[in-house]
């Protein structure tokens, strides 16, 4: 289990494996675990993902490099800078620069975005990142891109189509609406000794992090009325559903908010990758209580943030 403790005791998260998952003798039993983990958390460890260690760790090392960076040169790779819609999906962004939460001010930590990498392609969300180059920040790009193939091929379809197998849409659906998904996927670094970001939710389908080995607790989720420290186990990953997939399963399942409070010594790096649906696609759930187009939720969310509302249920918690 993906252990911790806090003032009411030892508290557990579950671990998932997509091994597991995937394989015909022990689907069954390991997707009612899935069931029973996202019914009663929102959140779990998913391990045996098969991500190598090692492409993790390279993209971790070139992150901290680019964010050692002199600022100017980070300014010069910043959302301005970017030539996609809306401009803050993509580059850079520095201390201070976002509000997930409105009465948390500003967040205390850089990032950079990127998503899939598609030359002229004019979509919301979509098109090509701006990098800085191989000299000025070595590994870089080449990193995070590698790791990101990784992720979309071999955990995020067999993962969501788990996902949306529970809350029991027709077969073949995720991968119709998910082919490809659209991805907001970051590098986020939290400062030692006071790195934060504000209670909120993710609004897509799911989201993926990928963090340090620290052991500092710094991600913080919602649990039974208090914050809970999640630790940063080894070869380990943490997953949370999203906003969209409260709405498609009718409200069974619950977008769980969480925060980061980083108090260790060193600086954080955490790498999600929040997965969506195609960008063009209009969802409606089971039940018929919920519709939506992918575009217009994703954007009215960028532009609560933007305004400084918070990031998706952020209002309401």
């Amino acid at each position: 289990m993906c252990t911790t403790a806090d003032e009411s005791g030892m508290t557990t998260l579950p671990e998932i494996s997509l091994a597991k998952l995937t394989a015909d003798e022990t689907r069954g039993e390991e997707r009612q675990r899935l069931e029973t983990a996202c019914q009663e958390y929102g959140f779990f460890c998913l391990v045996e993902h098969s991500i190598p260690k090692k492409q993790i760790g390279q993209a971790i090392e070139a992150s901290r490099q680019f964010f050692a960076l002199p600022q100017s040169i980070k300014e010069r790779y910043s959302h301005a800078a970017q030539n996609v819609y809306p401009a803050v999906a993509r580059g850079y962004g520095p201390l201070h620069g976002e509000i997930l939460h409105p009465e948390a001010h500003t967040d205390p930590k850089e990032l950079f975005g990127l998503g899939i990498e598609n030359e002229g392609d004019r979509r919301p969300f979509a098109g090509a990142t701006r990098f800085p180059d191989e000299a000025s920040a070595p590994g870089f790009a080449r990193s995070l891109l590698a790791l990101q193939a990784t992720v979309l091929n071999k955990v995020v379809p067999q993962l969501g189509t788990a996902l949306a197998d529970m809350i029991g849409m027709e077969q073949g659906w995720f991968q119709r609406h998910f082919s490809p998904p659209t991805l907001m996927q970051r590098v986020i670094r939290y400062p030692a000794r006071g790195g934060k970001c504000g209670k909120h939710t993710d609004g897509g389908f799911f989201t993926l992090v990928l963090q340090e080995e620290l052991p500092t607790r710094s991600l913080q989720v919602w649990f039974r009325g208090r914050w809970m420290p999640v630790p940063s186990l080894p070869d380990s990953l943490v997953v949370n559903l999203g906003d969209m997939f409260q709405a498609l399963s009718d409200e069974r399942f619950k977008s769980t908010p969480h925060q980061v409070a980083h108090s260790g010594l060193s600086d954080r790096i955490s790498l999600p990758f929040f997965i969506y649906p195609d960008i063009y696609t209009r969802l409606t759930s089971r039940q018929g209580r919920h519709s939506f187009g992918v575009a217009e939720m994703m954007l009215r969310n960028m532009e609560s943030v933007a305004a400084g509302n918070g990031a998706g249920r952020a209002r309401e918690l």
